[in-house]
Parts: structure tokens; sequence; C-alpha cells
């Protein structure tokens, strides 16, 4: 979706951003949908693409259940130690599929609030929530913030101390836009 150039990447380019917008019940995919001035066409293409990628990650972090199969419980109950009957083999889960869940999740999705959201649907929608756990743990960054206010402190100095709010706040936004 977002493209390098001169190999400068776009800043919020990684489809982390993109999955954790999705993820969240406030926005969902409405960040995409009404508001947005760009063509339809254009739009299905993203709401598409982050459903792709959501899916993606959900199939990477996909857990299988453990189950015990009755032949190897038989096996098994003959002798082979004191905790042998505990061993079990992975099979996958059979429940709903990520495609289903996302589809459900869609529906759901309408400016809750996250946390308490992820909690009352962990169950019903598990391979998503493994991926929201992931992408929702993602913490923001100051950094741009912290920069700006270092220029800062370097334009204001004690003997530019007369200099005007207004004055300050154009030589921050000229040196921090400068190219």
């Amino acid at each position: 979706m977002a493209r390098t150039q001169d190999g400068i990447t776009a800043p919020f380019s990684d489809p982390v951003y993109l999955k954790a917008a999705a993820l969240d019940p406030a926005f969902s995919l409405l960040w995409v949908e009404p508001h947005v001035l760009v063509n339809r066409d254009i739009k299905a293409e993203v709401a598409q693409r982050v459903k792709e990628l959501i899916l993606q990650d959900a199939a990477e972090t996909e857990q299988p259940v453990l189950l015990v199969d009755e032949e190897e419980q038989e096996d098994l109950g003959e002798g082979e130690g004191l905790f042998a009957a505990y061993h079990k083999r992975q099979k996958k889960d059979v429940g709903t599929s990520p495609a289903l869940q996302l589809s459900h999740y869609l529906d759901l999705a309408d400016g809750q609030n996250t946390l308490l959201f992820w909690a009352l649907n962990m169950k019903t929608l598990p391979s998503l929530f493994r991926v929201a756990i992931r992408v929702l743990a993602v913490p923001a960054s100051s950094a741009p913030v912290e920069r700006v206010f270092s220029h800062g402190g370097i334009i204001l100095r004690p003997h530019r101390a007369q200099m005007t709010d207004r004055l300050l706040a154009n030589l921050i936004f000229c040196k921090c836009n400068a190219a």
C-alpha cells in the first residue's frame, strides 16, 4: 500500500498500523468507509487488503488444540510411566475459520471499548484475538514530539528569553519542516 521512494519508506507504512486500526473495535473498518473522499474501488481495495493482512496474520498465529487420540490413549495406557496419559497429540482446531471470525467481528464492532470488547469476545473470536493481542500491544512512539520539544529547547535559550510565543512557534515550525 505504501510505496518506497528514493529508499525512504513512508511513515506508518508498516501493515501493523492497518491491522491495529482494523482490530480496534472503536474504528474497525469505519475509517475506510463513508467519509473518505476516494473512489469506491480504492476503498474496496484497501478494505480487502486490510482483511487479507489480518487473515494472513491469523493463519500464521493459529495454534493447534491438544487432543488425545483413542488409539494413542490405549498405547499410552500400557505403562510408559506415571505421566504417560498426559502425552497428547497436536490436532488443528476445527472451530470457526478466521475468515468467518473476521466477518462476525466486522458485524459486531462499532465503537466499543477495545479492552472490554476483546475481553468479552476472546472465546468467540480466538484467531482474531491472538492477532489483536499482538498488533494492539505495539507501543506508540513519542519520538517525533520529543524531537520538536528538543528543537524548541535549542531555539529558546536564556539569551533569547524575550522571544514571543508566535516567533518561537514559527522558528520551531521552520526548523522541524526544513528539508
